[in-house]
Protein backbone atom coordinates (compact mmCIF):
# COMPACT_ATOMS: atom_id res chain seq x y z
CA UNK A 1 0.00 0.00 0.00
CA UNK A 2 1.33 3.42 -0.97
CA UNK A 3 1.34 6.16 1.65
CA UNK A 4 1.86 9.65 0.30
CA UNK A 5 0.70 13.21 0.01
CA UNK A 6 0.84 13.47 -3.77
CA UNK A 7 -2.11 15.29 -5.31
CA UNK A 8 -2.10 12.66 -8.06
CA UNK A 9 -2.44 9.88 -5.46
CA UNK A 10 -5.30 11.75 -3.77
CA UNK A 11 -7.06 12.37 -7.09
CA UNK A 12 -7.03 8.63 -7.80
CA UNK A 13 -9.62 8.36 -5.02
CA UNK A 14 -11.49 11.60 -5.57
CA UNK A 15 -12.30 10.88 -9.21
CA UNK A 16 -14.06 7.50 -8.66
CA UNK A 17 -15.72 8.95 -5.56
CA UNK A 18 -17.36 11.67 -7.68
CA UNK A 19 -18.61 9.04 -10.12
CA UNK A 20 -19.95 6.92 -7.26
CA UNK A 21 -21.75 9.83 -5.62
CA UNK A 22 -23.47 10.50 -8.94
CA UNK A 23 -24.72 6.89 -8.76
CA UNK A 24 -26.14 7.60 -5.28
CA UNK A 25 -27.82 10.74 -6.63
CA UNK A 26 -29.43 8.67 -9.38
CA UNK A 27 -30.94 6.07 -7.03
CA UNK A 28 -31.74 8.37 -4.10
CA UNK A 29 -35.35 9.10 -5.21
CA UNK A 30 -35.98 5.33 -5.14
CA UNK A 31 -34.52 5.16 -1.62
CA UNK A 32 -36.94 7.88 -0.52
CA UNK A 33 -39.87 5.82 -1.78
CA UNK A 34 -39.11 3.04 0.71
CA UNK A 35 -37.96 4.80 3.89
CA UNK A 36 -39.33 7.42 6.27
CA UNK A 37 -38.09 9.80 8.95
CA UNK A 38 -38.09 6.99 11.53
CA UNK A 39 -36.00 4.54 9.47
CA UNK A 40 -32.84 3.23 11.10
CA UNK A 41 -29.41 4.06 9.75
CA UNK A 42 -28.52 0.48 8.83
CA UNK A 43 -31.83 -0.04 7.03
CA UNK A 44 -31.26 3.06 4.90
CA UNK A 45 -27.71 2.03 4.07
CA UNK A 46 -28.64 -1.56 3.19
CA UNK A 47 -31.38 -0.37 0.84
CA UNK A 48 -29.00 2.12 -0.74
CA UNK A 49 -26.36 -0.56 -1.28
CA UNK A 50 -28.90 -3.03 -2.68
CA UNK A 51 -30.03 -0.50 -5.27
CA UNK A 52 -26.49 0.54 -6.14
CA UNK A 53 -25.33 -3.05 -6.60
CA UNK A 54 -27.97 -3.43 -9.31
CA UNK A 55 -26.73 -0.30 -11.06
CA UNK A 56 -24.34 -0.84 -13.99
CA UNK A 57 -22.73 2.58 -13.49
CA UNK A 58 -21.77 1.63 -9.93
CA UNK A 59 -20.33 -1.69 -11.07
CA UNK A 60 -18.16 0.18 -13.55
CA UNK A 61 -16.64 2.28 -10.75
CA UNK A 62 -15.73 -0.47 -8.30
CA UNK A 63 -16.91 -3.30 -6.09
CA UNK A 64 -19.38 -2.00 -3.50
CA UNK A 65 -19.71 -3.84 -0.20
CA UNK A 66 -21.92 -3.25 2.83
CA UNK A 67 -20.83 -3.64 6.47
CA UNK A 68 -17.27 -4.39 5.39
CA UNK A 69 -15.02 -5.71 8.15
CA UNK A 70 -11.59 -4.10 8.30
CA UNK A 71 -9.10 -6.71 9.45
CA UNK A 72 -5.62 -6.17 10.83
CA UNK A 73 -2.82 -8.57 11.66
CA UNK A 74 -2.12 -8.48 15.40
CA UNK A 75 0.62 -11.11 15.40
CA UNK A 76 2.07 -13.69 13.05
CA UNK A 77 -0.96 -14.64 10.90
CA UNK A 78 -3.37 -13.73 13.69
CA UNK A 79 -6.06 -11.22 12.71
CA UNK A 80 -8.74 -9.16 14.41
CA UNK A 81 -11.50 -6.78 13.28
CA UNK A 82 -10.64 -3.14 13.96
CA UNK A 83 -13.82 -1.69 12.52
CA UNK A 84 -16.83 -2.24 10.30
CA UNK A 85 -17.43 0.23 7.48
CA UNK A 86 -20.99 1.01 6.45
CA UNK A 87 -19.93 0.99 2.80
CA UNK A 88 -16.65 0.40 1.01
CA UNK A 89 -15.97 0.89 -2.67
CA UNK A 90 -13.06 -1.36 -3.59
CA UNK A 91 -11.08 -0.08 -6.55
CA UNK A 92 -9.53 -2.51 -8.99
CA UNK A 93 -8.46 -5.85 -7.58
CA UNK A 94 -6.73 -4.51 -4.46
CA UNK A 95 -8.79 -4.86 -1.26
CA UNK A 96 -6.45 -2.39 0.48
CA UNK A 97 -7.29 0.31 -2.08
CA UNK A 98 -10.80 1.38 -1.24
CA UNK A 99 -12.97 4.41 -0.55
CA UNK A 100 -14.57 4.30 2.89
CA UNK A 101 -18.12 5.61 3.44
CA UNK A 102 -19.32 5.99 7.00
CA UNK A 103 -23.04 6.81 7.25
CA UNK A 104 -24.77 8.62 10.12
CA UNK A 105 -28.27 9.94 10.78
CA UNK A 106 -28.70 13.64 11.54
CA UNK A 107 -31.68 15.64 12.84
CA UNK A 108 -33.56 12.65 14.20
CA UNK A 109 -37.09 13.53 15.34
CA UNK A 110 -38.80 11.31 17.91
CA UNK A 111 -42.47 10.43 17.66
CA UNK A 112 -43.22 13.04 20.33
CA UNK A 113 -41.62 15.72 18.13
CA UNK A 114 -38.30 16.16 19.92
CA UNK A 115 -35.33 16.72 17.59
CA UNK A 116 -31.77 15.51 18.23
CA UNK A 117 -29.10 16.75 15.84
CA UNK A 118 -26.72 13.79 16.51
CA UNK A 119 -23.89 15.98 15.20
CA UNK A 120 -21.74 14.88 18.13
CA UNK A 121 -22.15 11.21 17.24
CA UNK A 122 -21.42 12.01 13.59
CA UNK A 123 -18.07 13.45 14.64
CA UNK A 124 -17.14 11.14 17.54
CA UNK A 125 -18.31 7.83 16.03
CA UNK A 126 -17.68 8.67 12.40
CA UNK A 127 -15.22 11.40 11.45
CA UNK A 128 -12.90 10.67 14.39
CA UNK A 129 -12.36 7.11 13.14
CA UNK A 130 -10.53 8.50 10.12
CA UNK A 131 -8.30 10.65 12.32
CA UNK A 132 -7.46 7.66 14.52
CA UNK A 133 -6.78 5.53 11.40
CA UNK A 134 -9.44 2.98 12.23
CA UNK A 135 -10.81 3.69 8.74
CA UNK A 136 -8.86 4.40 5.54
CA UNK A 137 -5.52 3.58 7.14
CA UNK A 138 -2.63 4.43 4.79
CA UNK A 139 -5.10 6.04 2.36
CA UNK A 140 -5.35 9.77 1.61
CA UNK A 141 -9.13 10.03 1.42
CA UNK A 142 -12.35 8.97 3.12
CA UNK A 143 -16.02 9.95 3.12
CA UNK A 144 -18.91 10.66 5.46
CA UNK A 145 -22.57 10.48 4.42
CA UNK A 146 -25.20 12.14 6.56
CA UNK A 147 -28.87 11.20 6.32
CA UNK A 148 -30.76 14.37 7.23
CA UNK A 149 -33.89 12.77 8.66
CA UNK A 150 -36.07 15.88 8.93
CA UNK A 151 -34.82 17.52 5.73
CA UNK A 152 -33.42 20.58 7.53
CA UNK A 153 -29.95 20.53 6.02
CA UNK A 154 -29.20 24.12 7.05
CA UNK A 155 -29.67 23.19 10.72
CA UNK A 156 -27.54 20.05 10.37
CA UNK A 157 -24.68 22.05 8.83
CA UNK A 158 -24.85 24.57 11.66
CA UNK A 159 -24.71 21.79 14.26
CA UNK A 160 -21.90 19.96 12.48
CA UNK A 161 -19.80 23.10 12.27
CA UNK A 162 -20.25 23.63 16.00
CA UNK A 163 -19.42 19.99 16.81
CA UNK A 164 -16.30 20.05 14.63
CA UNK A 165 -15.14 23.39 16.04
CA UNK A 166 -15.60 22.09 19.59
CA UNK A 167 -13.38 19.09 18.80
CA UNK A 168 -10.91 20.80 16.47
CA UNK A 169 -7.88 19.85 18.56
CA UNK A 170 -8.67 16.14 18.82
CA UNK A 171 -9.68 16.13 15.14
CA UNK A 172 -6.25 17.58 14.26
CA UNK A 173 -7.85 19.91 11.73
CA UNK A 174 -5.45 21.22 9.10
CA UNK A 175 -7.84 24.17 8.58
CA UNK A 176 -10.43 25.50 11.02
CA UNK A 177 -12.98 26.71 8.46
CA UNK A 178 -14.87 24.99 5.68
CA UNK A 179 -17.47 26.01 3.16
CA UNK A 180 -20.68 24.06 2.68
CA UNK A 181 -21.72 23.80 -0.97
CA UNK A 182 -25.47 23.31 -1.54
CA UNK A 183 -27.03 21.33 -4.38
CA UNK A 184 -28.89 18.04 -4.73
CA UNK A 185 -26.94 17.26 -1.58
CA UNK A 186 -24.91 19.62 0.60
CA UNK A 187 -21.19 18.89 0.72
CA UNK A 188 -18.02 20.08 2.40
CA UNK A 189 -14.52 18.78 3.02
CA UNK A 190 -12.30 18.64 6.09
CA UNK A 191 -8.55 18.00 6.21
CA UNK A 192 -6.83 16.34 9.14
CA UNK A 193 -3.46 15.13 10.37
CA UNK A 194 -3.79 11.56 11.62
CA UNK A 195 -2.77 10.68 15.15
CA UNK A 196 -0.47 7.67 14.75
CA UNK A 197 1.38 8.35 11.51
CA UNK A 198 1.17 12.16 11.39
CA UNK A 199 -0.05 11.78 7.81
CA UNK A 200 -2.76 13.87 6.09
CA UNK A 201 -6.24 12.71 5.16
CA UNK A 202 -9.04 14.56 3.38
CA UNK A 203 -12.61 13.64 4.32
CA UNK A 204 -15.50 14.52 2.01
CA UNK A 205 -18.89 15.01 3.65
CA UNK A 206 -22.25 14.78 1.85
CA UNK A 207 -25.63 15.35 3.45
CA UNK A 208 -28.61 13.68 1.77
CA UNK A 209 -32.06 14.88 2.77
CA UNK A 210 -34.90 12.47 3.43
CA UNK A 211 -37.32 15.10 2.14
CA UNK A 212 -37.64 15.66 -1.61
Amino acid sequence: MIIGTSSIWLQQFKDPDERFIQCITNVWPRVLNKINCYSLEDDITRLLVDLLQKDRATINVGLLTCQWKLREETSDEEFSTKGILDMALILGQDHERYIAYECKRLNVVSKDGKRSSLAGDYVDKGLMRYVKEQYAEALPFGCMIGYVMDGDTEFSIKQLKAAIEKRKDTLNLAATTFKAIPGFFTQFETDHIRVKTNSPISVKHRLFSLHE
